[in-house]
């Protein structure tokens, strides 16, 4: 059992590390993810002040 369980972590970790590399990442994507949070949060009816 605990061998079908390391296999299937070990599945889950390769297929997360393939998605990673397939996924285009910008120069600015932290600056984009501050943003659509903010964007998320207001849509939440939340405003921050900055």
């Amino acid at each position: 059992m605990k061998e079908v369980e390391k296999e299937k972590q070990e599945q889950g970790r390769t297929d997360e590390q393939e998605n990673t590399k397939s996924a285009p990442v910008s120069e600015t994507w932290a600056q984009e993810t501050i943003e659509d949070l903010d964007d998320f949060i207001e849509s939440q009816g939340i405003y921050i002040r900055q």
